[in-house]
C-alpha cells in the first residue's frame, strides 16, 4: 500500500524498534485546534489495511486528524499502525504491552482517565472529549462487533440529540452509517445500496432523487421497516423530508 507508506514517511516518525510490530507508525500533529477526529473503539476491525485505505481515499484522512482511542482500542490503533493522540476511558482494558509500544514512538499521548464506575461507555466519553475540543467532524471505527449491546450503544450515540450539530459517521470495511436530520444530498456509488431507517415514529418524505425506489409524499415508519436496500442511480441522491430523523447505511466500496 504505497499511499499509506508515503503518508507514514511524511509524518517523519523516529526510527524506533517496535516491540510487537517492528514498524514505525503514523503520528499526527497533535493540537486542540483540529476540525476532524478519528475515534477508534474496541470493537472488531477485521481488515485494518482496508479500513486505512478507505480512510485515506474516501475521507481525506491525514496527520491533521486528532486520533482518539477509547481505552483498550489501543490494540486496534496498533493494528492500523496509528499512534493515538489521546486515550480516553477508565483504563481497565488497555494492556501494558500496548502502552509500552505507544510510549516507544516518542510522542506524548494524553491519558484522560474516567472513574471505573460510570454511566457512559468509553466510546461515548471519547466522542464527548472530541466535542469539548470543538471538533465538528468525527469518524468512528471499531464501533461494531460481537458485543451487540456495544454496537447498539454506538448507533444510539450518533443519533443522540446531544450530538445533533456534530457530523459523526461509523465506518467498517463495507459500510458507512450516519444520521440525517435535515433534507440534503447523500453521496454514493452508482449501483450501491443505501438503506434508510426512520429513527422517529415516522418521517415524512417529500421526494427523493437519484434512488431507484422513490419515496414521495409518504411516511416512512420506525417499524415495520420499509426503507432497506434502495439503490443509488447516480453518484449522489437528494433526500427531501420533514418531521423526522433518518439513519442511513450505505455501501462505500465497489462490491
Amino acid at each position: 500500500m504505497a499511499e499509506i507508506k508515503k503518508m507514514i514517511k511524511k509524518s517523519k516518525p523516529g526510527k524506533t524498534n517496535m516491540p510487537d510490530t517492528g514498524k514505525n507508525m503514523l503520528k499526527t500533529d497533535f493540537n486542540h485546534h483540529k476540525m476532524h477526529a478519528l475515534i477508534v473503539a474496541n470493537g472488531a476491525i477485521e481488515n485494518p489495511s482496508l479500513i486505512l485505505e478507505i480512510l485515506l481515499e474516501n475521507y481525506h484522512f491525514n496527520n491533521k486528524y486528532l486520533i482518539i482511542s477509547a481505552d483498550g482500542a489501543v490494540k486496534n490503533c496498533l493494528k492500523l499502525e496509528l499512534v493515538p493522540d489521546v486515550i480516553v476511558g477508565d483504563m481497565d482494558s488497555i494492556e501494558e504491552n500496548d502502552k509500552k509500544i505507544i510510549e516507544s514512538q516518542n510522542i506524548k499521548t494524553t491519558y484522560v482517565k474516567s472513574p471505573a464506575e460510570k454511566n457512559e461507555s468509553d466510546t461515548q466519553l471519547a466522542i464527548e472529549y472530541a466535542i469539548k475540543n470543538k471538533i465538528k467532524n468525527i469518524i468512528l471505527i471499531g464501533a461494531l462487533g460481537k458485543r451487540m449491546d456495544h454496537s447498539l450503544a454506538n448507533l444510539f450515540n450518533i443519533a443522540s440529540e446531544r450530538f445533533k450539530n456534530i457530523n459523526i459517521r461509523i465506518l467498517d470495511d463495507n459500510y458507512e452509517i450516519s444520521v440525517l436530520r435535515n433534507s440534503g444530498l447523500v453521496k454514493g456509488i452508482t449501483g450501491n445500496i443505501l438503506s434508510i431507517f426512520s429513527l422517529t415514529p415516522s418521517t415524512y418524505f417529500i421526494n427523493t432523487d437519484g434512488l431507484k425506489y422513490k419515496l414521495q409524499n409518504e411516511h416512512l415508519m420506525f417499524s415495520p421497516i420499509r426503507g432497506i436496500s434502495n439503490i443509488f442511480e447516480k453518484e449522489s441522491a437528494y433526500i427531501d423530508f420533514k418531521d423526522g430523523t433518518l439513519l442511513l447505511i450505505k455501501e462505500i466500496r465497489h462490491l
